[in-house]
């Protein structure tokens, strides 16, 4: 494996073959409240706020009025008010965009990030020790709810299969959070369970083809772009920035499209790497690592639409070689 460090391959292993555990009570938690927040929020986000049934969630994202990315997040309908959760980088500007559009809707926002603590379980055991710590498999489908209870205290199981093909995340008051960390430590070792690295976590975040906004997409791209299928509704009405999202999917399309790329060679090429086609670039890379699973270099980057197609073979230069042999990919199988 080629990868620096044993805790960086026991947790990324352990995502892989038992149970992995991560904290992320860094993420930007909003509540939004009030009468109107269905109506308000189903007008901002890409994806569906009025069809979502509560103790259900989404993937979605804020757009410019033409069209590119603000922030992504998931969110969370409940029976009194909604739960965005975004990563803390995007808080502020989250809360400013629905700030600037609360005109005269009954909608009332609160940062409740300093109330929660937020852990993750990823792996194929994660559901063994999910049913060790509440007595319950949790939620069934993905980006569903349930409230469960922790010393008389209400916590939120979520389902998240993310960079596992099973995960959950639990999110929980802050004064109990110490405690649950430390039974999940305790519950989860006979189970094989090993705390996941941030270098582990990007590895794994690559392999699953997630976009990282900041590094893989920003406000200058379109969410068809990075490929945001999940966080758009085709179906809803309208939204900011739906009517770009529109034209681009049915008409025009874009003009760049985010794919993975598979090398041959041992050499991780760094960000900002151009992608050629002969003499001519034709992408550039946004992201990259290396692949123990795979066995080589793997990385996400922006390929002009008519050259994204899987199968295709170019070449990548950096500085310490060109011509790296890369290969398409939809997805790192």
């Amino acid at each position: 494996m080629r990868i620096d460090g044993g805790a960086v391959v026991e947790g990324y292993e352990a995502v892989l073959e038992a149970v992995g555990f991560f904290e992320i009570s860094d993420q930007g938690k909003i509540e939004v409240k009030g009468t109107d927040r269905v109506t308000f929020l189903h007008s901002m986000i890409s994806n569906d706020v009025d069809g979502l049934m509560e103790w259900n969630g989404h993937y979605g994202a804020f757009l410019t009025a033409r069209g590119r990315i603000v922030s992504d997040f998931h969110y969370y309908k409940l029976p009194d008010y909604i739960i965005i959760d975004v990563r803390n980088d995007l808080l502020g500007k989250t809360i400013q965009t629905l700030e600037k559009y609360v005109v005269m809707d009954e909608v009332y926002l609160e940062d409740i990030s300093a109330t929660k603590r937020h852990f993750s379980l990823q792996g194929p055991r994660s559901l063994d020790l999910l049913q060790a710590l509440f007595g319950s498999s949790g939620p069934s489908t993905q980006y569903g709810m349930q409230e469960q209870k922790w010393e008389d205290q209400l916590v939120w199981v979520i389902r998240k299969d993310q960079i596992s093909r099973l995960g959950f995340e639990i999110i929980l008051p802050l004064p109990v959070g110490d405690r649950l960390q430390q039974a999940i430590l305790e519950k989860g070792e006979r189970l094989g369970l090993r705390r996941v690295s941030e270098a582990a976590l990007e590895i794994l975040r690559v392999e699953s083809k997630l976009p990282r906004y900041g590094v893989d997409m920003d406000e200058n791209r379109y969410p068809m772009e990075a490929q945001l299928h999940e966080a758009i509704s085709l179906t809803k009405g309208c939204y900011i920035g739906q009517e770009v999202v529109a034209k681009a999917t049915h008409v025009g399309g874009v003009a760049n499209l985010l794919m993975g790329l598979k090398f041959k060679d041992s050499v991780v090429p760094p960000k900002d790497s151009p992608v050629k086609d002969g003499d001519k670039q034709i992408g550039i890379i946004t992201s990259a690592v290396f692949s123990p699973r795979l066995g080589c270099p793997i990385a996400l980057a922006y390929l002009k639409r008519p050259f994204a197609r899987a199968g295709e073979q170019y070449n990548v230069d950096t500085h310490e070689r060109e011509g790296l042999a890369a290969e398409v990919v939809e997805k790192f199988t």
